[in-house]
């Protein structure tokens, strides 16, 4: 009887040290070009890839991971569309890890809460608890140059408070400046992502007594992030946010 013959022996059992950059493993289970962005998020993550890292061409990474170049270049989207890596075709072109751009992230974010349908009260929620910390955060850091900013914006929305669009943009601006202020890029992408529902860009606020009323507020956030008052920053942009969850309850019962 004959002996049974043995399995087929893998070529990349022989093929030695190729004397990488990285170990990167060969990909050979389906799919492949998963299996690449998976093993590229992880080195990111470890640390062991850096924002400008030049990775390599096409090529290159195709014989390091034991791919085909369709299977690379499958790979290599899904990363782009991540914003993992840039990548640059022609003379000295190849891919390289992205520099981070937390606008980029914040846009992607806002379009994923449209698409899976976050509603304006989870909208308002995720608001409330944002901006309570981001003003907090601001009484305890915010430089000169973001207190002067805060005025800036205040003294410009007291001035033009019969014009709906423009007060509305710069009450945007206010709560983005607090944001930014407190110095946590987190939660102001975060901020930057829920601006689409909450603000619209044909939102108009309504002006008169009301945009007196707006102003004042703004303005006692501003002098509790002034006076480093953490609790009472929190307080007053928690309270204002509350008041506009109720005004949005009673427009959408009388409508």
């Amino acid at each position: 009887m004959n002996e049974a013959s043995p399995p087929p022996k893998d070529p990349l059992q022989d093929a030695g040290d190729l004397d990488l950059e990285r170990p990167w493993t060969p990909a050979r289970v389906a799919p492949v070009s998963g299996q690449i962005v998976s093993q590229i998020r992880r080195a990111l993550f470890k640390g062991d890839l850096s924002p400008g890292q030049f990775m390599g061409s096409e090529a290159q990474l195709a014989q390091r991971f034991g791919a085909s170049r369709g299977t690379i270049r499958t790979a290599l989207r899904t990363l782009e569309a991540l914003g993992v890596i840039d990548i640059k075709a022609g003379a000295g072109g190849g891919i390289r890890v992205a520099d981070g751009n937390p606008d980029r992230f914040a846009e992607a974010l806002a379009v994923q809460f449209k698409l899976v349908g976050v509603s304006r009260e989870e909208h308002l929620e995720a608001q409330i608890a944002i901006e309570s910390a981001t003003a907090k955060l601001a009484a305890r850091n915010a430089t000169e140059n973001d207190l002067a900013d805060l005025r800036r914006l205040i003294a410009q929305a007291r001035s033009i408070e019969d014009d709906a669009p423009r007060f509305s943009q710069l009450g945007l601006a206010f709560h983005l400046a607090v944001a930014e202020a407190a110095h946590n890029r987190a939660l102001a992408v975060q901020l930057k992502a829920l601006r689409h529902q909450m603000w619209p860009e044909n939102d108009q606020r309504p002006v008169g007594a009301t945009a007196l009323r707006l102003v004042a507020v703004h303005t006692e956030i501003y002098e509790r992030i002034l006076a480093r008052d953490e609790a009472g920053a929190e307080r007053v942009m928690r309270d204002h946010l509350e008041q506009v969850r109720t005004n949005t309850a009673a427009e959408k019962a009388c409508c």
